[in-house]
């Protein structure tokens, strides 16, 4: 009996400048299990990003036996295949993660089998052959093989036959592009009935119907054409495919080089391409970033700027101080493109690195393997044309992250559960003086972060090993994530317990009528309520009308529909639930017209969303809004939704696409419906406030002149300060200058443009006087109120701090706050930090309201806010003016961030809801959240300025009042209107 070679273990490359090396061994046999001869074996391995197939082979000797020996990376995940005359093929998947210790690769055998064959003809739009087209076939998610087709358009492919055939696909110049897919729609993997479209036993006819010509160049910031880049575009979709086509398998099919004018002509783009196309230049020495083209707007041409990179560079030691040979360097970048930079490279015998980085990114960096690691390296920006050369490491012993996983009463240990650490550097937006390019005004957070994972063993354990530094670790998705940080700790464990296995089966029936009667071809999508979860559910039915489909195990809303869309229902169930019945019936409808509120011209042609919402948890948590769709108004306004699912409950949006910031998607919410039956809902005219405009900041110039062009006198002004003061608990600090002066743009330019200046100051109302020219008297007169002489002979500054009553407590200017001719940051922040009032404790304060809720039957009134916040100050100044009305019910406390642990217990009261501040929420006498200034479409309504913003109020109030009637609600809303 011949048995295969056991695999012969790799050793990490600690001190050494060559990568891991993995051997394996084994046996091929014929059908009769016989050795099998000369029978080429290959690591089928295609890399995504170089665009290259580089295979790993050998040949059987007498024997049937092979020896296959690389780097362990080309073995991670891939195939192993066998392939003789015949033609005979076998194939083996190798495991993506531990592949070093896997007891499985000690027994290798493939045993050979008569191939799948399979033949494409490529033919234009009148039918006739196309000869020499590029053609290429994906099966289990990798190129297994290309070729140009003969003179009748045809070309054969054989491949083993457990191959699992993704895509095949075919390009002509100048006829375009066309593919078949053979997978499940995107999300429906779990779909347990459904069958994967077959592959036909004839020939697979592709027609290249039409091109699109595409003219891409390429070049640097300045202008200069880049030659010799590679140019290949990515994902195309064809209607009626199941999917779309990822053309990065077909990189060697696609990608070409750029002239020397930095040219390249795409002339197979496929005329049914409507959507954009994603096009990936890419050169060694150049940022990789993508461009976008738009077939329906564009005008065949796209120019493309591509920035260099930039070296990122240090050293290496271990403990001794000895360079550290070989040691893995770990980068990442992030700004607010889509697209991040990565790249690990290692040490050489100096153990130096370098690494060419992608510029306008801030990063983080680390060093490490198994046995040592060390403090990251982050908090910094790197910009175009500035290398980083001094970012060294220090080795220590490595930090072992390690534990458990189990699940059920019995405590079963649980085998291959994905585990992941991430490791977090610095955000963007606490790093001083760090601005990174932003031209689309993208709201995203930028924080680099390295993931190092792994999988249990057959025990439930796992283990990883990073340095210092900020981290969580994310397990089985019923925990929850754990934050922690590492200084120099030697390990560290996280035991996890899950109640019940991760996934689970879930059949169902899909009915309709009574008798009930099977749905055939409907399709079931599923939301989990948990914020944790993954993909949707999705499935769809047999004839019988049954589904079966693997699901995360948590409570799930289930929406299913009849293939002609005229029958719907929706049920949730809980994560224990492994069978379900879902009723259909036919559908609601509701008609209205959009009007805006103040002019009542029509919302014509404008883009209108529905959908229930779906709470990711409790109905503090946040939500998703799904199983509805969109609609459009018609030139008068008038819009129909007709797929309404009886008894649920469907909030309708107005959406805004700015055309010049096409990526600020905002949602102004219309009307809540809940339709009983099939009679539709008349909703009549809507008014709908328009969409506010983008925000655009003002420039300093601009800031500075309406700091002190406020409406008033010097005196008016500061008897309106005493007021404001008062309510939000900070200073009055009076400024007396002249607004062009250079000392006041100095101190300025301070105020609004640095951060720890601009922090230093929200304890104070700053009061800007003009004390120049005419407006001297004016100004001498609020000076000789606070009991002092100004000198107007002078170009430079004074500042005075008075308490809320007018009493001057500090006074201070030019002379005392400067150095070498400027303002000196360090010297002001000292003044201001000596007069700064002291923060109130948020948590007493919270307490202290809910004791005299409960002593007195009021519910409280939270008011998230802060000093710079011109809205909050409105929401202020209205609760204290209208005091008598509502403190009858409520309790106002405000939480302002200065306070100590404010943060915590907003993040814990927000519950994750969205929008800025003023936020305010009211609780009753335990605490608990009752209503929020979230609107329907999940919006904080901030200062309620609009109509729908009102009507969110006297909602709130409604549902919270206790004593107050309806006419002392109405009085309040009424109140709100009155901004002075």
């Amino acid at each position: 009996m011949v048995s295969a070679f056991p695999v012969a273990r790799n050793v990490h490359a600690e001190e050494s400048d060559k990568k891991e090396q993995l051997t394996i061994q084994g046996i091929v046999v014929d059908e009769h299990d016989k050795p099998a001869a000369n029978v080429r074996v290959l690591i089928n391995w295609s890399d995504l990003f170089d665009g290259d197939t580089k295979n790993i082979q050998a040949t059987t000797d007498t024997e049937g036996k092979f020896t296959l020996t690389g780097d362990i990376s080309r073995f991670r995940g891939q195939v192993l295949q066998a392939s003789a005359p015949g033609p005979l093929m076998a194939q083996l998947r190798l495991p993506w993660r531990d592949i070093e210790k896997d007891p499985s690769l000690d027994t290798l055998k493939l045993k050979l089998k008569p191939s799948q064959r399979l033949i494409l003809e490529v033919v234009d739009a009148a039918g006739k052959p196309i000869t020499n087209a590029r053609t290429g076939v994906v099966a289990d998610h990798r190129l297994r093989g290309t070729g140009l087709t003969d003179q009748e358009g045809k070309i054969t492919y054989d491949l083993p036959q457990d191959a699992q055939i993704q895509n095949v696909c075919a390009i002509s110049e100048g006829h375009g592009l066309d593919y078949q897919s053979y997978e499940l729609p995107r999300g429906q993997s779990g779909d347990q009935l459904t069958k994967l479209p077959a592959i036909p036993d004839h020939p697979i006819r592709l027609i290249l119907d039409g091109n699109q010509p595409l003219q891409v160049k390429v070049q640097e910031t300045d202008g200069t054409p880049i030659a010799g880049v590679d140019v290949s575009p990515w994902l195309l979709q064809k209607k009626g495919q199941n999917r779309g086509l990822n053309l990065s398998y077909y990189r060697k099919l696609v990608s070409a080089q750029t002239d020397k004018q930095g040219k390249i002509e795409i002339s197979w783009i496929p005329r049914w391409q409507k959507d954009q196309i994603i096009i990936w230049p890419r050169d060694k020495e150049y940022v990789h970033q993508r461009a976008l083209y738009d077939p329906q707007k564009g005008d065949g041409k796209l120019t493309v700027e591509l920035v260099k990179l930039v070296p990122l560079s240090g050293q290496v030691t271990l403990p001794d101080g000895s360079p550290a040979i070989g040691m893995a360097i770990s980068a990442t970048g992030e700004n607010y493109e889509l697209d991040t930079f990565r790249q690990t490279v290692h040490t050489d015998e100096q153990g130096r690195y370098l690494i060419k980085a992608a510029p306008n990114n801030v990063y983080l960096l680390t060093a490490g393997n198994q046995k040592w690691a060390s403090a990251p390296h982050t908090g910094f920006a790197l910009w175009p044309g500035k290398p980083i050369s001094n970012l060294d490491f220090q080795l220590r012993p490595a930090t072992r992250i390690f534990g458990r996983v189990t699940v059920g009463s019995r405590q079963e240990p649980v085998k291959g559960q994905y585990m992941a650490v991430y490791h977090y550097g610095q955000d963007v937006h606490n790093m001083k003086d760090v601005e990174l390019p932003n031209p689309d005004k993208s709201r995203r957070w930028v924080q680099p972060t390295i993931v190092h994972s792994t999988t249990t063993d057959t025990n439930g354990e796992y283990e990883l090993f990073v340095g210092s530094g900020k981290f969580d670790i994310r397990g089985p998705s019923q925990n929850p994530i754990q934050k922690f940080e590492i200084t120099d700790e030697p390990e560290k464990k996280f035991d996890f317990h899950a109640a019940r296995p991760e996934k689970g089966m879930l059949t169902g029936n899909i009915v309709t009528g009574n008798p009930p009667r099977p749905v055939p071809e409907a399709t079931v999508h599923g939301i989990y309520r948990y914020q944790l979860a993954g993909h949707d559910l999705q499935a769809n039915t047999e004839q019988s009308g049954k589904f079966k489909v693997e699901r995360e195990l948590h409570p799930v809303v289930i929406y299913a529909r009849s293939k002609d869309k005229q029958l719907a229902g929706i049920v949730e169930i809980g994560p224990d639930t492994d069978a379900v019945t879902i009723p259909l019936q036919p559908l609601g409808t509701v008609r209205g017209q959009l009007v805006d509120e103040t002019t009542e011209a029509p919302f014509s042609e404008r883009e209108v969303s529905y959908g229930i919402r779906v709470h990711l948890g409790g109905r503090s948590n946040p939500f998703r809004t799904g199983f509805g769709g969109k609609t459009f108004t018609d030139k008068q306004g008038h819009f129909e939704i007709n797929d309404l699912v009886l008894g649920q409950e469907y909030n309708i949006s107005l959406v805004n696409r700015p055309k010049d910031q096409p990526n600020q998607i905002s949602w102004r919410p219309i009307e809540k419906v809940k339709p009983e039956s099939t009679q539709p809902i008349e909703l009549g005219k809507l008014e709908v406030s328009p969409p506010r405009p983008p925000y655009v900041p003002p420039t300093l110039a601009e800031r500075i002149a309406a700091a002190f062009n406020v409406k008033g006198t010097p005196l008016e002004r500061f008897a309106r300060g005493k007021q404001i003061v008062r309510l939000v608990m900070q200073r009055p600090i009076v400024l007396f200058g002249d607004p062009e002066s250079d000392s006041v743009q100095q101190l300025m330019k301070l105020r609004y443009e640095d951060g720890d200046v601009r922090t230093a100051l929200f304890p104070f109302l700053v009061i800007a006087i003009d004390s120049s020219g005419e407006k001297s008297a004016a100004a001498n007169a609020l000076a000789k109120e606070l009991g002092v002489k100004l000198n107007h002979d002078s170009p430079d500054f004074d500042l005075f701090v008075t308490d809320e009553a007018g009493k001057q407590l500090a006074q201070s200017g030019w002379v005392a706050l400067s150095a070498d001719g400027k303002v000196s940051k360090e010297k002001l922040l000292a003044f201001l930090k000596t007069h700064t009032l002291p923060p109130y404790d948020a948590r007493e304060l919270l307490d202290t309201a809910l004791k005299q809720a409960k002593q007195e039957n009021k519910r409280i009134l939270v008011q998230e806010t802060a000093t710079w916040c011109g809205p909050c100050r409105l929401l202020s100044q209205f609760l204290d003016r209208e005091r008598e009305q509502w403190q009858r019910d409520y309790i106002w406390i405000k939480m302002d961030h200065r306070w100590t642990g404010a943060d915590k217990i907003m993040k814990t009261m927000r519950g994750g809801a969205q929008g800025g501040i003023p936020w305010w929420a009211i609780l009753d006498q335990d605490g608990n959240v009752m209503a929020t200034s979230n609107n329907q479409a999940g919006e904080n309504i901030g200062f309620p300025s609009t109509r729908s913003d009102l009507a969110h109020v006297r909602d709130m109030l409604e549902k919270t009042a206790i004593r107050l009637t309806p006419m002392d609600v109405n009085t309040l809303v009424e109140a709100l209107k009155q901004k002075d």
